[in-house]
C-alpha cells in the first residue's frame, strides 16, 4: 500500500504558498510588537531603579 503525500494543483499549491507567507508576515509583525512591549517595559525597569537609588542618595545626603 502506498501512502506517499500527493502533490497539489497548481492553484492550491499557489493559494497554500500564499496562505503560508501571510502568515509568516503576520508573526514577524506580532514578535516585532512583543519585542516593542519588552523594550517599553525595560525601560520602566531601569528608570523604576534609577528613581530607587536615587531616593536612597538622596536620604543618605539628608542624614550626612
Amino acid at each position: 500500500m502506498n501512502t506517499s503525500p500527493k502533490i497539489p494543483d497548481p492553484e492550491t499549491y499557489q493559494r497554500l504558498l500564499t496562505n503560508l507567507r501571510q502568515t509568516r508576515l503576520e508573526i514577524e509583525e506580532f514578535n516585532l510588537e512583543l519585542a516593542e512591549i519588552n523594550s517599553l517595559l525595560a525601560a520602566q525597569l531601569r528608570n523604576q531603579r534609577l528613581n530607587r537609588v536615587q531616593n536612597s542618595l538622596q536620604k543618605m545626603n539628608y542624614q550626612s
